[in-house]
């Protein structure tokens, strides 16, 4: 691996930081026992493992996120997922930006230790905004945490009731904000799934049993260099967005974590400028003969393009709204090819359609079509859902 890195070199890196590579085509990998027990790892253990090793996965999407994790973790299923949850492995929450996430569980705290500042501040605005004053918004945390002690969990139907039930006299456009605002001030993060459902709200403090305690410059030299890790190779602009920090705490982590060993700074070329990129130095020494995978089906809000400010090596920036239609911030389910963005896909809403791809302009999938047909089959059987085909639909 050269000190400047190359676009070919970038896209490399980061497939394979992200779980990605060719290994992720086998149905049934082989899995190392754990080195601390000696034991094959579980299911959920292996979900939770993939979690901790992402550090954290866009969540707004439910099915999603569960094959963000699925994808990362062959020979898992969905009910893996929601084991790992309901046995307080990872947990459903907001760690920055605002974004709900999923992570492992005792990551949590400390992360929005590091990132809560900037979205704590602007939530004031917002609750004028709604008309909820200070004195409700009391009243509303400290009923939820009465509601919720004791191993209690609630979805928002009932504890939205428990607000009732107390004679708060509350507005329906007040309780996404009020379920964020519990959790993002460490409340309550989002843990057991319910039947047929989503993860359920549940006191952080009585559902996470080991979370971790890191502050200050520590905790800003894991993010950082957590972050780098499971990214491949990243700017400290990249940091700063991805985590909601300031450029100045992006920088002090990144270094941070080089002086500690963990990160190695190198260099990338825009245009005539050379960029200071930070990269894991194991995985420099191992990807660099790493195969990429030949097609992979990414779910909506994959970390593959949401986990970087600059997303050019995956993913031409002529085509950025092909992706994120109107740049309205919803990104679409992904077709890549050898580590690049080529097309999107969905699930077809005919019976027995199966998943529908369609070519991004200039692209064929043709050529993948057996390949896509094999991915397909592996979200399916990952939700359970039998055969799933897989058909092109033509570009607009």
């Amino acid at each position: 691996m050269t000190e400047t890195l190359s676009s070919d070199e970038v896209l490399r890196l980061r497939v394979t930081a992200q779980g990605l590579g060719d290994s992720i085509e086998k149905d049934q990998p082989s899995t190392p026992a754990d080195s601390r027990s000696g034991a094959t790892p579980t299911g959920p253990e292996r979900i939770a493992n993939t979690a901790r090793g992402m550090l954290a996965v866009q969540g707004q999407d439910w099915r999603s996120a569960r094959w963000a994790l699925g994808l990362r973790t062959p020979g898992t299923h969905v009910g893996d997922v929601h084991e790992a949850f309901n046995t307080g492995l990872i947990v459903r929450s907001w760690p920055m930006r605002g974004t709900i996430h999923l992570l492992a569980a005792e990551d949590i705290g400390w992360m929005q230790g590091v990132t809560n500042r900037r979205v704590i501040a602007g939530a004031a605005k917002r609750r004028e905004f709604l008309g909820i004053t200070d004195e409700t918004l009391e009243l509303l945390v400290s009923t939820s945490v009465a509601a919720l002690r004791g191993g209690v969990s609630m979805d928002r139907d009932e504890l939205a009731a428990a607000w009732s039930a107390a004679g708060i006299a509350w507005q329906g456009n007040w309780r996404y904000h009020l379920i964020w605002w519990l959790c993002q001030n460490g409340h309550t993060v989002l843990g057991p799934v319910s039947e047929n459902g989503e993860p359920r709200l549940v006191l952080a403090s009585e559902w996470i049993t080991a979370p971790r305690t890191l502050d200050g410059d520590e905790a800003l030299t894991e993010l950082a260099a957590r972050y780098a890790s499971a990214r491949g190779v990243v700017t400290a602009a990249d940091l700063g967005w991805w985590a909601g920090i300031t450029a100045g705490e992006a920088k002090r982590g990144l270094t941070g974590a080089e002086a500690a060993g963990r990160l190695a700074q190198l260099s990338v070329r825009r245009g005539e400028k050379p960029v200071a990129v930070w990269a894991d130095p194991t995985l420099l020494e191992t990807a660099s003969n790493a195969a990429l995978p030949d097609w992979l089906l990414l779910p909506a809000f994959d970390e593959h393009l949401l986990g970087y400010q600059d997303r050019s090596a995956q993913l031409d920036p002529d085509h950025f709204e092909r992706i994120v239609p109107g740049r309205n911030g919803m990104f679409l389910a992904t077709v890549v090819r050898d580590g690049r963005v080529v097309g999107t896909w969905k699930k077809g809403t005919r019976k027995g359609e199966g998943l529908v791809g369609t070519p991004l302009p200039g692209e064929r999938l043709g050529a993948g079509r057996t390949a896509l047909k094999r991915q397909a089959s592996r979200w399916a059987a990952f939700h359970d859902l039998g055969e799933s085909p897989f058909t092109i639909a033509a570009a607009d």
